[in-house]
């Protein structure tokens, strides 16, 4: 069949543009950081650039532009900064064990300032001491429509440094956020905080199918703050997501905790998730009494339903 010309390249892109995770009108750009170089086009397998700053730079903000990562660790000296409307899919993706891998020994590895980001087959992981936290969510602005989909939030047993608690794994508390979605994800590794959520909360999220994999007794799955329930946290749904502590011996892991007056903050519903070798209180405290719905505990001689009345 012979090599495949420049006219195959654009049927390709086309092809692409016409599923589900990019954009029709946006540009595909490639990643390669085995054979691609930054001084090449990036708009082609054969032309792809060597990292994933170079491809955000040439992107263009709302368009809808795509990047597919070529399997390989991408080791990062600054944190990546994505402009709106972008995905970033792995050409590879395998959800327990991502191909694609984004490393760095900073304190943080992705900030999301931007509507509309989407990250699908991904590995964020710690390297070195410094590591705080691996992904920064509407630090600065509040943010609409973000998308983690397979990805897995690796923080390397990071417990030194600055860090002593170790690495925390995704931070949502700058400003409002609405509408994240995070799907079929592992939380693993980490010891601090896997999904910090702050006073703005995530109104109309859906964290959902994700493993929670809870590391140290100071560790916790999913914290959220003090969030207006009638204003900007309302509308959450947690659900059938797993929490799991780290040793059969401890039970003090705890896997959501809320914060905040109950019947006044924090409007949701935290349904069937299931949580072993957790607390006995593996949901605290009780701030939405009427949202806690067919949750389970793990314990001896067969599992325990924890909800509120």
């Amino acid at each position: 069949m012979g090599r495949p010309t420049r006219f195959n390249q654009v049927q390709a892109d086309a092809f692409l543009g016409a599923s589900t995770d990019n954009s029709p009108f946006g540009k595909v750009w490639y990643v390669d950081g085995t054979n691609g170089s930054d001084g090449n086009a990036g708009d082609a397998p054969d032309e792809a650039y060597a990292t994933i700053g170079a491809a955000i730079t040439a992107a263009v903000a709302t368009r809808g532009d795509s990047v597919i990562i070529y399997p390989g660790t991408y080791t990062i000296t600054s944190a990546l900064s994505p402009k709106a409307q972008m995905t970033f899919r792995a050409a590879v993706i395998n959800s327990q064990f991502p191909s694609v891998s984004i490393r760095g020994n900073i304190a943080t590895l992705l900030n999301v300032d931007v509507d509309g980001t989407r990250w699908i087959g991904i590995e964020f992981r710690a390297s070195g001491t410094t590591a705080r936290r691996l992904v920064d969510i509407s630090n600065t602005t509040a943010v609409n429509g973000v998308t983690f989909e397979d990805c897995v939030f690796h923080g390397a047993d990071t417990e030194t440094g600055s860090n002593l608690d170790g690495v925390d794994g995704m931070r949502v508390t700058g400003s409002a956020v609405v509408g994240l979605l995070v799907r079929r994800c592992v939380f693993r590794d980490l010891g601090g905080t896997q999904l910090g959520v702050g006073v703005n909360g995530i109104a109309y999220a859906k964290i959902e199918h994700n493993l929670f994999a809870i590391d140290t007794p100071s560790g916790v799955g999913i914290r959220m703050s003090n969030t207006a329930a009638y204003a900007t946290g309302k509308g959450y749904i947690i659900r059938n997501n797993e929490f799991l502590g780290g040793s059969i011996t401890s039970t003090q892991f705890v896997g959501i905790v809320l914060a905040g007056t109950e019947g006044v903050t924090g409007a949701g519903v935290i349904r069937t998730n299931f949580f072993g070798f957790c607390a006995a209180a593996a949901i605290t405290q009780n701030v939405v009494s009427d949202g806690v719905i067919e949750n389970y505990r793990g314990a001896d001689g067969g599992g325990a339903i924890i909800d509120s009345e």
